[in-house]
């Protein structure tokens, strides 16, 4: 999954919201330099990431792919998911899309001294182009694949895939469909289980 939806699972937690936007931007173990809940997000947002690549839906949908491309797919489906989701937000979340994401900037910013350099960078852009909300357009998918063909350090087929997302619209649809759900249920029991966690662990001693 990409930023939108990572954040939409991070639950409203500005902390765990953080974490969810930094798990692009933090690699290796989690040493706590940062504050124990956006170090959450992080260990999060790569629960996630690890759930979605082994979810059945996610699989079935690269398996479409024409073979020498199925390497990449996973990374053109998260956005080809986070413009599905932006499309229909409100089916899956009770607030606007523009609302939910002035919120999302907010809190992030008001954390943006934990943020590497790249990750500040990225979100003022983000910010700057509201993204989050852009996703919701076409052309937003084609723009992110084409960026992400770039950053990437080995040839890939990202800039060539944005046509074969039209023509799999229907199936790749229906496996976002399926997986969202699961991931939002997930998530939550992820998160349900490291606030009973936290307060076994400020339980005293008897």
């Amino acid at each position: 999954m990409n930023f939108l939806a990572h954040l939409l699972l991070s639950g409203t937690d500005g902390d765990l919201r953080a974490g969810g936007f930094l798990g692009d931007f933090v690699r290796g173990p989690l040493t706590g330099e940062r504050p124990a809940t956006i170090e959450a997000g992080i260990a999060l947002h790569r629960h996630v990431d690890a759930s979605s690549d082994r979810a059945p839906p996610v699989r079935t949908a690269v398996a479409l792919f024409p073979r020498p491309w199925r390497r990449w797919a996973p990374v053109a489906l998260d956005v080809l998911f986070d413009h599905y989701l932006a499309r229909d937000f409100e089916r899956w979340q009770p607030e606007s899309l523009p609302r939910f994401a002035d919120h999302c900037y907010r809190q992030l910013h008001a954390r943006r001294v934990h943020f590497s350099d790249p990750a500040l960078r990225f979100l003022d852009r983000m910010t700057e182009v509201d993204l989050l909300v852009a996703y919701a357009e076409p052309a937003s998918v084609g723009r992110a694949l084409g960026h992400l063909s770039r950053r990437a350090r080995r040839s890939n087929p990202l800039d060539d895939m944005a046509s074969t997302l039209v023509d799999l619209e229907s199936p790749l649809h229906a496996a976002f469909e399926e997986l969202l759900p699961s991931l939002q249920a997930n998530a939550s029991a992820w998160r349900a289980g490291r606030v009973t966690a936290r307060r076994e662990s400020e339980r005293p001693p008897r």
